[in-house]
């Protein structure tokens, strides 16, 4: 089924539907051919086709049996057909290296996604845990 991403937050939800499905073809459609992707633990994949082996590659194994849930933060538009999306999420089901349950994780997915013929497809993917306890208070205004 391939996921329409009609506007800049359609993405990051699009993300975490192919991914609960494990759909990596409709996964790998939502980036475009020249994108880069930034995981958790800093691999670099630097076009779709690196993106999409990698995934597909992890859904047959560690993240066979996970659920992405999330929340879109608001939109930000950085020029017209631009935008960067950040998208809060909990990974549960997931694997460790060992076979074991990993437990449940937390972070943020950083996406800017560019407008182009066939919707808004992602141009760049950063993706981070959230480390527990490791969140810095919030900075006091002047």
């Amino acid at each position: 089924m391939a996921l329409e991403v009609n506007r800049p937050e359609d993405a990051a939800t699009a993300f975490a539907d192919a991914w609960n499905r494990h759909d990596i073809d409709d996964f790998a459609a939502l980036f475009s051919e020249d994108a880069n992707f930034v995981n958790v633990v800093g691999m670099w994949w630097k076009n779709r086709a690196d993106i999409e082996a990698a995934h597909r590659a992890t859904h047959e194994t560690m993240f066979r049996d996970s659920r992405l849930q999330g929340v879109v933060s608001p939109v930000v538009e950085l020029s017209p057909g631009v935008a960067s999306v950040h998208y809060r999420w909990t990974l549960t089901g997931a694997s460790a290296p060992d076979g074991s349950p990993a437990g449940t994780r937390e972070g943020i997915l950083l996406l800017v996604v560019k407008k182009e013929q066939s919707g808004w497809r992602i141009k760049v993917a950063q993706n981070t845990d959230i480390v527990p306890g490791a969140i810095a208070p919030p900075s006091k205004t002047r």
